[in-house]
């Protein structure tokens, strides 16, 4: 088949060589921490201030201080009236402030005033886009908004330059969508309307979410199928690395237009980058430009140092006469299929039933471990302590888990995997909300409790990188792309529930981590349905995909879809198979 022949051939060049390192290094910083930095960046970029105070009200006169839920605070108003004032919270809990408490009393006035001017009190001495737009009060609403409208621009880019990279290439959407979440980055630090920096933030979503998610399939498939273990590990080590880089980043710079270009610039880099960076030889076949193709392998034997095969790879064009040419067509078949077959598209693989089950199965999975890693992560945010280190801390948990997938991947294969982590972190999860801080004796079991908590973390986030290993293993070339952007839909759809999941601890505190532990262990059940794929070529066709970990049947099986013809499959008269 198509993808054994270029795994052959990756195998061939070398399949840990200079240039598969050094395009790895590149494509995977580019495609990880750039986007890291954004995505988690928003937490210290919208976060509120312990507390405000209303300096000037519409009569021109000063007023009372307000924590970061809107009630007052005497503290921070030295002339308020103690009987009206409310103690500052510090944990930052209180309760919404009521149009009263939020227009309070002015002094001047014997009626209520509308508050122009407020003061803020910031812990860290951030300044954020709370304190830059004033949102407080009736307005506190808009800060979390700012955060779901960036999350809503993720899920249009996962759809979209998803689509668009199997269409145009892996290159040109990585590239391209990297340099506009620059420009529009940069943009977004000298803008100071609310509303235009929200839409700049849901375009920055957009591109960062495309580029993200091109950059982890044109990785699995710079490598031959025995080594995207390893690729697919530390590619999703860097994400968390990314977070770690962060943390210097924020608590350097405390303000948010500064940490905004800070994480913005360096996106630019992918101008320089545009003639060095080479497509997908993988995407080329899929497209039937073999030519290409073959001078991309060329450029890759020479910077490992290995001589091309004397016929070179794949295909070498050498006329034959006309009427061999069905003959030899037939004889590609077995060899070449995305050259000599038709061209699959989404709708095909919807149609195949098997195909259907295997990425049904995955997005599930991938949903399951996006809103139990932002779930956890949210829950975590109670922890003591300052909160760059708890974010460093936090970030520096995740690595480990990286690590570890490489191993039981090896040993045991994706499936087992992929079951042990999401049956570990439901356990965990389910036992974590059951957990008394105090046992009857008096036992504090605070540690137990922390323990437990991020063992749910560190088998997510392992669940989560096999799912995404998964997610290109089980889809044919020509819609791999799209087909992992809409995966990444269905993780943008965990992320953005999560917090309504949390809210469920308004009713019951154990409810968030049950729900949690309950949809890891369904995932870890239905996991045991879907095909291992270690070791196996990523598929090429439909066929190929339908067949994966089982020995194919010369005989098509019922309600298997009939591939759209297209142009691409064609091959010009001449053509013949070159063996390596």
């Amino acid at each position: 088949m198509a993808g054994k022949k270029l795994d052959d051939a990756l195998e061939y060049i070398g399949k840990y060589g200079r240039y598969q390192i050094a395009t790895s290094v590149i494509v995977t910083i580019l495609g990880t921490w750039f986007p890291a930095w954004h995505t988690m960046g928003l937490i210290f970029m919208a976060d509120k201030p312990e507390s405000y105070e209303c300096v000037r009200w519409s009569g021109g006169h000063g007023g009372a201080a307000l924590d970061a839920g809107g009630t007052v605070n005497a503290a921070l108003h030295g002339g308020a009236d103690q009987e009206n004032a409310v103690n500052h919270d510090s944990n930052r809990t209180s309760p919404d402030a009521s149009d009263s408490e939020c227009t309070g009393e002015n002094p001047g006035s014997s009626s209520g005033s509308l508050c122009t001017e407020w003061e803020y009190c910031a812990l860290y001495n951030e300044s954020t886009i709370v304190t830059d737009f004033d949102l407080v009060c009736d307005r506190k609403i808009l800060a979390e908004t700012a955060q779901s409208i960036f999350l809503a621009g993720m899920l249009v880019g996962a759809v979209v330059f998803g689509h668009l990279s199997d269409v145009f290439g892996r290159k040109i959407i990585l590239l391209g969508t990297c340099v506009a979440h620059g420009v529009f980055g940069i943009v977004v630090a000298f803008l100071w309307t609310y509303t235009s920096v929200v839409i700049l933030w849901f375009l920055i979503g957009m591109f960062a979410q495309g580029y993200n998610q091109v950059q982890f399939v044109m990785i699995m498939e710079l490598f031959p199928s025995n080594c995207r273990t390893l690729a697919g590990s530390l590619n999703s080590m860097f994400w968390g690395f990314g977070i770690v880089t962060l943390t210097p980043i924020a608590y350097a710079l405390r303000n948010w237009r500064h940490m905004q270009l800070a994480i913005s610039a360096p996106c630019l880099l992918a101008i320089p980058l545009w003639p060095i960076l080479d497509e997908s030889a993988r995407w080329l076949l899929s497209k039937g430009r073999t030519d290409d193709a073959q001078k991309i392998l060329r450029k890759m034997a020479r910077w490992n140092g290995v001589a091309p095969p004397s016929g070179g790879f794949l295909i070498k064009e050498n006329p034959i006469d006309p009427p061999s040419y069905e003959l030899s067509k037939n004889l590609l078949d077995p060899v070449f299929p995305t050259l000599s077959q038709k061209k699959c598209t989404l709708l095909d693989v919807l149609r195949t039933r098997r195909v259907l089950l295997n990425i049904c199965i995955v997005y599930f999975a991938w949903y399951v471990s996006a809103v139990t890693y932002y779930g956890a992560s949210l829950n975590s945010s109670n922890l003591a302590g300052n909160k760059y280190t708890n974010f460093l801390f936090l970030g520096l948990a995740e690595i480990p888990g990286y690590a570890i997938i490489h191993f039981t991947m090896t040993w045991w294969g994706r499936r087992p995997s992929l079951c042990l982590f999401f049956l570990v972190s439901g356990a965990a999860s389910i036992v974590t909300a059951f957990l008394p801080e105090q046992t009857a004796d008096g036992t504090d079991l605070t540690i137990a409790i922390t323990v437990t908590a991020m063992l749910v973390k560190l088998c997510i986030v392992c669940a989560y990188s096999i799912d995404l290993i998964c997610c290109t293993e089980v889809l044919p070339t020509s819609v791999r792309n799209i087909g992992f952007g809409v995966g990444a839909v269905c993780g943008c759809v965990g992320f953005i529930t999560a917090p309504f999941v949390i809210y469920l601890d308004d009713f019951a505190s154990f409810l968030p981590l049950t729900v949690f532990g309950g949809l890891c262990i369904l995932a870890a059940i239905l996991v045991l349905i879907l095909p291992e794929t270690g070791n196996k070529p990523l598929p090429e066709s439909l066929e190929d995909a339908r067949n994966i970990g089982k020995k194919v049947s010369k005989t098509p099986e019922p309600n298997t879809a009939v591939c759209t013809p297209t142009t691409d499959a064609k091959i010009k008269d001449g053509s013949k198979v070159d063996a390596l």
